[in-house]
């Protein structure tokens, strides 16, 4: 059975983490995806990337910006106003990760 716990949750998605099956859930707008931590950090790397080269996007409310995602054949396609709450979505759920793991390292048995 999973034990989550919430990493990032607002109204334009969350980010969960199951201790138990070591595998994040993403929600963001109609896509929920369960991802191990390796492909959670590709989506994230290209997420990224594609938010600093779109940053000035001519056109800001046009779908034209497609993120792949790990799972085949699925990918999102997005705006520019959507891929920067995806990107401060994973950006902060990150922060949150590793200030959890550190906190794990504190704690006593």
């Amino acid at each position: 059975m999973c034990t989550f716990k919430t990493l990032y949750y607002e109204e334009d998605g969350y980010l969960i983490f199951c201790s138990e099956c070591m595998h994040f859930q993403l929600a963001f707008q109609t896509s929920l995806l369960t991802l191990a931590a390796r492909d959670l950090h590709i989506l994230h790397a290209l997420v990224k990337e594609n938010y600093e080269y779109h940053c000035f996007e001519p056109v800001p409310y046009r779908k034209n910006i497609y993120i792949p995602t790990p799972l085949e054949g699925y990918g999102m396609i997005l705006d520019q106003a959507e891929l920067a709450q995806l990107f401060h979505l994973l950006e902060t759920a990150e922060v949150n990760y590793k200030a959890e793991s550190l906190l794990e390292l504190f704690k006593t048995a």
